[in-house]
């Protein structure tokens, strides 16, 4: 799989200072005549996002100079002015002063000198663009052609093939150590053992291949890597399409993926941090394990120093909340007094699945939503195995008592824990409600916190189907 190295610019200005000359530690000279007079930007790759180190004016002659008053860290740059044109840099450690020319009427002339790594992409890239000319020649042929000048094509584009594998052995091998071929390389995804599955069975041996494998080609603790434009829609990619998507297995996954950066600070720090940070934003209902499993491996009484204690305070107060409800986990067994005034435990409770409903009476929201709950889901779905424990988490005991009546919930195992001694809040999060989880038939939460829009979808997949 490839991907193309130039991307459109989608955050600007790390800093917006325009080119300067004095004490220069690192310059970059570009001449490009068909951009004069137009503002170019000089910027790097970070996190999957772009941001612009300087800017100047190009010239009446179609030059510009960028002096940077400090090394340049190792990566990927680019220099841009508009969505017409943009063009990326490979810069290494000893690289202090890069020249580029390109002339966009005749790329085959374009040159770059002092950056040993640029000059490697760009000529691979070019050999990429013949290959792909020729692929395209193959597959859609100029109407007339003849057989042979098809087969000359197909001839052609086999030598080319060949001749790309063997320059990026070449690279891989006797190169191997410098940045371009590191990058390069990373582009590369494993080879998985069926590029065509024809059956569930090869399926299913590509992503147990890809789930142990997909990083082969790069060194997670290589601070570089978050430095280009690809390595975190890499982690993305593997986490959305190679691992299982059942939230304890994506929580293990993630946990490797930051185990392996350990040996870099920065490569540590910014792992943990974008699983961390996607996870909690997720609207996936179970990418809560992922955070959590993150939080006790890597964060919990580690003393990490660039977490503020603001945000330690706020995470420890998110996993109280939600380590003993997390999906795939046992519900927590509760003892309750029903309606009646009979004793009641969940545990107890026999049913395919069974719906815990925390509810305030009082709520107005609780009291539209409680209705619908009853007449267009349970309603439903009571005869096929669904039962729904109504928790009621307030003290008003008539109002309760009124709202079953009007909405007829008698059919419910109506509850509620008038002395508080079954500690429901420490185990289940109800921080508001109403508050749904749903079990299985051995108690294991198979949902939280879902609306009754998704509660019908998630009926309709379990019991419908």
């Amino acid at each position: 799989m490839r991907y193309n190295i130039l991307i459109i610019l989608s955050l600007l200005f790390l800093s917006n200072m325009e080119a300067q000359n004095n004490n220069a530690v690192f310059t970059l000279e570009a001449e490009i005549p068909t951009q004069k007079g137009n503002k170019l930007y000089f910027g790097q790759y970070w996190n999957g996002a772009t941001y612009a180190l300087d800017s100047t004016i190009i010239s009446d002659e179609g030059k510009a100079t960028f002096s940077i008053k400090k090394d340049l860290d190792e990566g990927q740059y680019f220099l841009y002015t508009n969505s017409s044109f943009q063009i990326d840099l490979l810069i290494g450690n000893n690289d202090k002063q890069i020249s580029v020319f390109i002339d966009e009427n005749d790329l085959s002339t374009k040159k770059v000198t002092g950056s040993n790594d640029s000059k490697t992409l760009w000529e691979y890239l070019a050999i990429i663009q013949d290959i792909d000319k020729f692929r395209d020649m193959v597959k859609n042929p100029e109407p007339g052609n003849s057989d042979s000048i098809l087969s000359r094509t197909e001839h052609s584009l086999k030598n080319l093939e060949s001749k790309f594998e063997a320059y990026k052995n070449l690279l891989f091998t006797q190169n191997k150590d410098t940045w371009a071929s590191v990058f390069i390389k990373g582009l590369d995804q494993a080879e998985i053992p069926y590029p065509n599955p024809k059956t569930v069975e090869e399926a299913t041996k590509n992503r147990d291949y890809g789930k142990i494998h997909f990083f082969d080609n790069i060194n997670l603790s290589d601070p570089r890597m978050w430095r280009t434009n690809y390595f975190t829609s890499y982690i993305d990619s593997y986490m959305e399409q190679w691992v299982e998507q059942i939230p304890d297995t994506l929580a293990a996954a993630a946990s490797r993926l930051v185990a392996k950066t350990k040996g870099n600070e920065i490569c540590f720090k910014e792992m943990l941090s974008k699983l961390t940070n996607d996870a909690i934003k997720s609207v996936h209902m179970g990418d809560e394990n992922i955070w959590v499993r993150l939080f006790e491996d890597y964060i919990l009484n580690k003393n990490l120093s660039w977490i503020k204690d603001s945000e330690m305070t706020e995470l420890k107060s998110m996993y109280e909340k939600a380590k003993n409800n997390l999906i795939g986990s046992k519900g927590f067994n509760l003892n309750l007094i029903t309606v009646d005034g009979d004793s009641i435990s969940t545990d107890e409770i026999q049913a395919k699945y069974l719906l815990l409903y925390f509810y305030d009476p009082d709520c107005g929201y609780c009291r539209t939503e409680t209705p619908k709950l009853h007449d267009e889901l349970y309603k439903k779905y009571k005869d096929k195995g669904l039962e729904i424990l109504a928790i009621n988490v307030a003290s008003d005991e008539e109002a309760w008592k009124e709202l079953i009546d009007t909405n007829k919930l008698t059919d419910w195992i109506n509850c509620s824990d008038p002395d508080y001694k079954s500690e429901y809040w420490l185990h289940y999060d109800i921080s508001g409600v109403p508050m749904i989880y749903v079990l299985d038939k051995n108690k294991k939460i198979i949902a939280k916190k879902v609306d009754e829009v998704n509660l019908e979808k998630l009926f309709k997949h379990i019991i419908g189907n």
